[in-house]
């Protein structure tokens, strides 16, 4: 009698065997219906908002279709006795992840988030945590991942299991073709007017841009080394040229009173009539693309990310000019525009505007007030702020700074109101403005007898705040919201300084207004701003080369 009892229990208790293929078709189709939901959403919009009837059976079609492609995927990648679980549990735990972003914040998973995610660093990675989305990670992610492992599968011959990935291939491409083919019309409508559909589809958009990351990263052919500068030299002048060239984080221009915004968010440096550039447009939509390119002399359109990792830029060229030229860093780094030149990463020690993780920019005063005591030589100091760095707008600037409320006070911005999220990002925009007004005031104005100073700020990209369900930034280019394009521009150029540059000031002004300008000003408009002469100087991209008076 016990042995029969054991022998029941051993049954009741046994895990029954999955065939393999039966797993990657269950894999398949969690993808398809689960992670998938922010395409689906998508789908669901189109065919709700859209001008035309679709068929019943064209929609019928697309998830059958997806899933069978998606099945043919898998298998190609994950069939196999020794993958099937370590990659299935990879791409469980990751598509969760990008489930998350893909439906709280619209990211797109193309080449520059791919890179974006690699060369993030874990204080800013540790932003995007919260309550929700660490729910998800487990339920989409880490339970999946529990039954995979603990699931017993069946593995044929290994003749027998290629015969049937053959059958198994033949047969799910051949019914992906019975669902697309008699309503190619409607697909290639779709296709055509969303271009970019295709990234959304998860895990396969980022599987094909990481893909594309490693191999451009590692395995392609190394571009050759690019010097900048040649015999570059600069004009002399009586006093020291001193440029607080500050790249801003996250700054977009539909936040700034600057540009027409109905908010005061620019009081502080309205008080010293800075110059804002209109229609300013960046060169990328996120930080490792924009600040190599907007620190090259190549443009949006011939910049190439490999291009930049052997090509010096406008801080080398200052350099060999003749700048003491210094770099001091609040943000992830500079992406190596600054690593030719003398560079601090800012630690989060001083108690004052450091929480020991982070320093808000107000920590940067100190550092110019030190570098500007005793000038005597033409110096360049970029500082990169973390601005408005998302989603933690609220980490970005002090409580007694804030001057919208109520504000979004957590990280998981999609589960604040739109005018929660919108006041907290726009304190961050005043704090900045504060933190600009008080290097003008409180550093550059106190040596206007011994320098000729400037300071000219440009963000790098913008943010999406909710607008059309999107947060945050990273769109691909020719899809982007204008919100993560169109960037500020501005520049304090006093009196005593445009005079020495021979630069008139109205001139600038209405030419700053009229409009019109990108990235792709920035390295010939430092060039101008501080009369440096090389063969790489373009004159019609230095916005000051039209206002040059006679002399």
């Amino acid at each position: 009698m016990k042995r029969f009892f054991k022998m029941l229990k051993a049954q009741l208790t046994r895990r029954p065997q999955v065939h393999y293929l039966a797993v990657i078709a269950l894999l398949s189709a969690f993808f398809t219906l689960v992670s998938n939901a922010a395409f689906w959403r998508h789908v669901h919009t189109l065919v709700t908002n859209g001008a035309h009837e679709w068929p019943v059976l064209f929609l019928a079609s697309v998830p059958l279709a997806l899933f069978f492609l998606m099945f043919v995927i898998l298998m190609i990648l994950c069939s196999y006795k020794w993958l099937i679980k370590p990659v299935g549990c990879l791409l469980l735990i990751s598509c969760a992840a990008a489930t998350y972003a893909t439906c709280s914040y619209g990211i797109i998973f193309d080449g520059n988030m791919i890179t974006n995610i690699v060369e993030t660093n874990p204080g800013e990675a540790a932003a995007y945590l919260s309550p929700v989305s660490i729910g998800v990670f487990i339920i989409l992610g880490v339970l999946p991942s529990i039954l995979l492992v603990r699931a017993k599968i069946y593995y044929p011959s290994f003749i027998k299991s290629w015969l049937e990935r053959c059958g198994a291939a033949t047969l799910s491409l051949g019914l992906a073709a019975l669902c697309i083919f008699p309503f190619y019309q409607q697909y290639s409508f779709i296709g055509r007017d969303n271009k970019n559909m295709n990234r959304e589809i998860l895990p396969a958009s980022y599987i094909y841009s990481a893909s594309n990351y490693v191999f451009n990263k590692y395995f392609a052919k190394e571009t050759p080394y690019v010097a900048l500068g040649h015999g570059a030299v600069k004009e002399p002048n009586a006093k020291p040229r001193v440029l607080f060239l500050v790249l801003g984080e996250t700054a977009r221009a539909a936040s700034y009173s600057a540009y027409g915004y109905d908010r005061p968010t620019n009081q502080f440096t309205d008080m010293e009539h800075l110059i804002a550039f209109q229609d300013m447009t960046s060169c990328g939509t996120a930080t490792a693309y924009s600040v190599p390119c907007m620190f090259s002399n190549l443009t949006r359109e011939t910049y190439k990310p490999k291009l930049a990792e052997n090509r010096e830029g406008i801080l080398d060229v200052l350099q060999k000019a003749g700048y003491n030229v210094v770099w001091l860093d609040n943000d992830d780094g500079c992406k190596g525009v600054c690593d030719r030149v003398k560079s601090v990463q800012i630690a989060p020690v001083d108690k004052a505007h450091c929480d020991g993780t982070f320093c808000q920019d107000m920590v940067f005063l100190d550092y110019a007030k030190t570098l500007t005591e005793n000038i005597t030589q033409d110096t360049v100091i970029a500082f990169h702020f973390i601005g408005s760095h998302g989603p933690r707008y609220y980490e970005r600037f002090p409580e007694k700074f804030a001057i919208f409320k109520p504000y979004c006070n957590r990280p998981d911005v999609e589960n604040c109101s739109l005018e929660e999220v919108r006041n907290a990002y726009d304190n961050s925009i005043a704090y900045t403005d504060m933190v600009l007004y008080r290097l003008i005031n409180d550093v550059l104005e106190q040596h206007l007898d011994k320098i000729d100073p400037m300071l000219l700020y440009v963000s790098d990209h913008g943010e999406s705040l909710g607008e059309n369900g999107i947060f945050l930034h990273a769109a691909p280019y020719d899809i982007a919201p204008k919100e993560q394009t169109h960037v500020p521009m501005q520049l304090w150029l006093p009196q005593v300084t445009a005079q020495a540059l021979e630069v008139d000031k109205e001139c600038l002004t209405r030419k700053a207004s009229v409009g019109g300008f990108s990235h792709d000003n920035m390295f010939h408009t430092i060039m101008g701003l501080l009369e440096v002469k090389s063969s790489e100087y373009d004159p019609k991209l230095d916005v000051l080369a039209s206002c040059e008076t006679a002399g």
